[in-house]
């Protein structure tokens, strides 16, 4: 019997349904996650906020990553490289009209880490080369998961980019 050429799924592949999978269970009560990983670009997710059974129409752009251990930093912040200064430069664009946060899935304990707004960690960390670099997240505490819900409403919530410098410009006369 002649064994078909099929297609495989990837260990990537699997780790990212796994990733979003521990996101969805462990985050679905904040809102409608909306997949956005057909066409990926460096966003996976848009959350729109949910409050008593009510869609907000606030929402934040999440990009997942996801390792099998993460690893943590002596002071135990997780940090994920290989990430292209075009992602870094998109989360920027993408910033100045809605928050974009990172989260890191550790899928052999299932904690969330979470970054604040991506805006001002890709900005430092653009210099026009060709090397990719690494985001860091929030250090791990007592409770990720509670962290992870409290930054994301926060942000989804906060005035983008757009509004702070428009904002300052009113504000000053520039």
């Amino acid at each position: 019997m002649t064994k078909l050429n099929l297609p495989k799924r990837t260990p990537q592949k699997k780790s990212e349904a796994e990733s979003y999978a521990i996101i969805q269970y462990k985050l679905g009560d904040l809102g409608i996650f909306r997949g956005q990983t057909e066409n990926d670009y460096g966003i996976d997710v848009d959350l729109e906020l949910e409050q008593a059974g009510y869609v907000t129409g606030k929402s934040v752009k999440i990009q997942v990553k996801s390792s099998e251990k993460l690893k943590l930093r002596k002071d135990g912040t997780p940090s994920i490289g290989g990430i292209k200064q075009s992602t870094l430069n998109y989360w920027c664009q993408l910033a100045f009209h809605t928050s974009v946060l990172a989260y890191a899935v550790d899928l052999a304990s299932q904690k969330i880490y979470v970054t604040n707004d991506l805006f001002w960690q890709a900005t430092k960390l653009i210099d026009g080369g060709t090397s990719t670099k690494s985001i860091t997240f929030l250090p791990e505490g007592k409770d990720n998961l509670a962290l992870a819900k409290v930054i994301t409403v926060i942000h989804a919530f906060q005035p983008t980019i757009s509004e702070v410098v428009g904002a300052h410009t009113t504000h000053f006369g520039a």
